[in-house]
């Protein structure tokens, strides 16, 4: 396992991608910090958590889309390039090396998101304007700092097991996108079952484990139990992936 790690960290390192998306993520996640704390008149929200959420909106909205993204990569550009056939023939176990990339994107993704938790907060508050009302003392800010590496962790392991199952690289990107963006809004939104429906949607479950606040949904549990829910589906997700890699030809 630790020579596939070392493989797919070389894989990681010599491609342009994962560079291209980390440095979106950090533009997305200091700049929108920067830009909401000087540019919103009043508090960023009424309670110390909410205006976190809001001066982290570039990170805990947008930038785990693009780790996500990095790892739907991750797997279909191998796809694309046939890379994958040779991977395969070096590592014939092919669940492990879906659980290396996991491993090793999954560890870039939790890093980069903890510093730029920590950062955004930080320059948000030097900043000074809207953002001065962070308390970082705060148990749901102290739980975006560290909340917010964890949910990109989960979201690594959907982008893996959509690029698995789907293997071509703009079908994967749809999917998570539109999912992430459109579908689970409009599901909670229908008339009669919209209410049934929205305490069950998985990246709404995450975002509401980082802010509990966000109202308008009845949840069966509490916040663990929104982040607990979330983390099953991912697994089960990239489980699937695995499965369906290892029973369909390269």
């Amino acid at each position: 396992m630790i020579a596939t790690m070392d493989a797919e960290r070389i894989k990681l390192t010599s491609t342009r991608s994962p560079y291209w998306c980390v440095a979106i993520v950090a533009i997305l996640a200091v700049g929108l910090a920067l830009v909401t704390a000087l540019s919103t008149s009043g508090s960023l929200g009424p309670t110390p958590g909410q205006a976190a959420w809001t001066a982290l909106v570039g990170l805990n909205s947008f930038g785990v889309l693009v780790l996500m993204i990095m790892a739907v990569l991750a797997v279909t550009s191998e796809y694309r390039f046939g890379t994958i056939r040779t991977t395969f023939q070096a590592v014939p176990t092919r669940s492990r090396v879906l659980i290396a990339k996991a491993a090793v994107f999954g560890l870039l993704a939790f890093l980069v998101t903890l510093v730029l938790a920590v950062v955004g907060v930080v320059l948000s508050r030097a900043a000074g304007g809207a953002a001065t009302g962070i308390d970082l003392g705060d148990s749901v800010v102290l739980r975006q700092l560290w909340g917010t590496p964890l949910l990109a962790l989960f979201y690594v392991l959907i982008g893996l097991g959509v690029g698995a199952i789907v293997r071509h690289t703009a079908g994967a990107i749809v999917i998570v996108l539109i999912w992430n963006l459109a579908i689970e809004g409009i599901l909670s939104i229908l008339p009669r079952v919209g209410d049934a429906i929205a305490p069950f949607l998985p990246f709404a479950n995450g975002s509401r484990f980082l802010n509990p606040e966000l109202g308008g949904v009845d949840y069966l549990w509490n916040a663990y139990g929104s982040l607990i829910y979330f983390a099953v589906f991912a697994i089960v997700l990239f489980a699937l992936g695995i499965v369906v890699t290892d029973r369909r030809d390269a």
